[in-house]
């Protein structure tokens, strides 16, 4: 549809406002609705929400506090950890406003249909835009509040709190304007290869991120001073004064000294460029919408991808030790996951965000060895990756069984019994999780320098819990299915969703608490001290109970879906 319509250029104006009505209108109804039928996974939901946030906020307010024991590497450091922390969240929201702005334009029918009404390609890319933004960029608000009220307590003038928030709300739209860019570009030129182009640009700057984040920690047993002094020229190039990140850092290092005028120069600069940004991105994008959607539905329809191999081809290869039926059944799981950007975007960021803590993290492990204290930084590495697995698991593993209802006569006709079905199911969930929780577990290792007893411990929780997870998510969602829906998100907030939700996070607190005894009894150990026999007996008994509980909901869950009429 031309921009120049008569019809769109004198009524879209109003119109594009009553659709803005309706999706907010549509966004209470559906939180309504939630309350409504599950009330329960709402309230586990929101008391989850308020402990993370209370968590950061200790964890926050103990950093700053013993920042400003020591003003001089305070005035250092605090700068630098917001230059990094937005340089983080610039990468991963740009790509996170990318993938869902991608997926609303040009992945659903719905931008065609707005197309045929009187809205112009700028009200519906307006719209679009505006979603993506809001949907992406959320957490990034609700993490900003415990870090703001951990710091208000050395602030030193009233109107941090506001200066703090503006900063955040004017940073969000540059990676949303960048992620809408990056959106229609792989429309427009490489519509048939967008997950891949998507995940080798993720894989790369996560990777090129990595590699800096170890380079910088490589400064041997050197002072303290002498390391800050490297850590600080190596992070040189994130003070650039062209970077949003660094308008950030420095107006909320402004505001928290009192300096408003300069803080407030910052806060003008970066809502410039925020409102610049989103003006162009928005109206580049309008100006050739048409042919990007053109493109991007004529990729999708390609059939080059339809022929494939009969074992299975590349994803088989990767569950070679399943039988072939089992094996295509895993494949075709692997590959539904790796087409949709949604899934393993989400997986991707959130471990791209532990990966550049991880790498960046500080060597704490030396300051507090005297205390005895060296072995709780890998316990809470090992608490943020079973958190992640947690909610990974019941996101997108859950619904796996739910999602076969509507071929579920074809599941039946091959030659296995129909529940071994699930063991294709567990497989791809074992494959995903435990490629992404050994491979953090692994890289805290390295950089914590845990002896090998210590290492292995952690190795073997950290199966444990994945075969606990995945295990629990296929069995319950075979238990309790969803035949009749076939929208992912709907089967994981229903009841089954919710049964399986609070049975993974008391499944994985239960290990957890196990492991936090374990660390608690082993404290005031000298740091090349294995454990304890106690504290191992805590830790194997703890794996044993995780596994054995995800193997015994998985039998359940096939002995179940052996008796469901096809």
């Amino acid at each position: 549809m031309s921009t120049n319509n008569p019809v769109s250029s004198t009524t879209g104006r109003p119109l594009v406002g009553l659709l803005f009505r309706t999706k907010l209108r549509s966004l209470r109804n559906r939180v309504y609705q939630a309350v409504d039928e599950a009330p329960l996974r709402v309230a586990v939901t929101v008391l989850l929400i308020s402990v993370i946030w209370y968590g950061l906020f200790q964890l926050f307010h103990l950093v700053f506090q013993q920042l400003k024991r020591s003003p001089l590497e305070a005035t250092v450091a605090i700068p630098l950890v917001f230059n990094f922390f937005f340089v983080a969240m610039l990468v991963m929201l740009t790509f996170s406003n990318a993938i869902i702005a991608y997926g609303s334009l040009f992945g659903k029918k719905e931008s065609s249909y707005l197309l045929s009404s009187p809205l112009s390609p700028l009200d519906v890319v307006t719209l679009k835009y505006v979603e993506s933004l809001v949907i992406a960029s959320w957490g990034l608000v609700l993490l900003g509040f415990p870090l703001m009220m951990s710091m208000a307590e050395i602030a030193d003038s009233q109107l941090f709190y506001v200066l703090f928030l503006a900063f955040f709300l004017a940073f969000i739209p540059i990676p949303a304007a960048m992620g809408l860019l990056l959106a229609w570009g792989c429309a427009l030129f490489v519509p048939r290869r967008v997950t891949r182009s998507l995940a080798i640009l993720i894989g790369l700057t996560v990777s090129v991120l990595v590699v800096l984040g170890v380079r910088s920690m490589q400064v041997g047993d050197a002072a303290v001073e002498l390391w800050l002094r490297s850590f600080q020229a190596k992070m040189s190039f994130l003070q650039a004064a062209f970077l949003p990140n660094k308008w950030v850092a420095a107006g909320i290092d402004n505001a928290l000294h009192d300096r408003m005028s300069l803080s407030l120069l910052y806060l003008g600069v970066t809502a410039a460029n925020a409102l610049f940004l989103s003006w162009f991105a928005v109206r580049k994008v309008a100006g050739r919408f048409t042919p990007a959607l053109d493109r991007a539905a004529s990729g999708q329809s390609s059939g080059r991808r339809i022929a494939s191999q009969a074992s299975g081809g590349l994803a088989g290869s990767i569950f070679f030790y399943l039988p072939l039926p089992l094996r295509l059944v895993a494949a075709k799981d692997l590959r539904t996951f790796m087409r949709d950007p949604m899934q393993w975007s989400q997986l991707a960021i959130l471990f791209g965000l532990l990966a550049l803590y991880l790498t960046n993290m500080p060597t704490l492990r030396v300051q507090l060895s005297g205390w005895g204290w060296y072995l709780v930084i890998p316990f809470l590495n090992l608490c943020a990756v079973s958190l992640i697995l947690a909610t990974f698991t019941c996101r997108f593993v859950f619904p796996l069984v739910s999602l076969e209802g509507q071929k579920l006569w074809l599941v039946g006709l091959l030659p296995i019994p129909r529940g071994k079905v699930l063991y294709a199911k567990f497989a791809f969930a074992m494959t995903v999780t435990v490629g992404v929780a050994v491979g953090a577990m692994t890289m805290a290792i390295v950089i914590l320098d845990l002896t090998a007893v210590w290492a292995a411990v952690h190795l073997i929780v950290i199966l444990a819990i994945c075969v606990a997870l995945c295990g629990t998510s296929v069995g319950i969602g075979a238990r309790l299915p969803m035949f009749g829906e076939i929208n992912a998100a709907r089967i994981a907030n229903g009841l089954g969703g919710t049964t399986n939700l609070l049975t993974s996070l008391g499944l994985t607190s239960v290990l957890l608490a196990a492991i936090g005894l374990a660390t608690w009894r082993c404290r005031f150990l000298p740091i090349d001290a294995p454990p304890d026999l106690g504290s191992l007996l805590i830790c194997v008994s703890s794996a044993i109970l995780g596994a054995s509980a995800g193997i015994v909901a998985l039998r359940l869950g096939i002995r179940h879906f052996n008796r469901i009429d096809v």
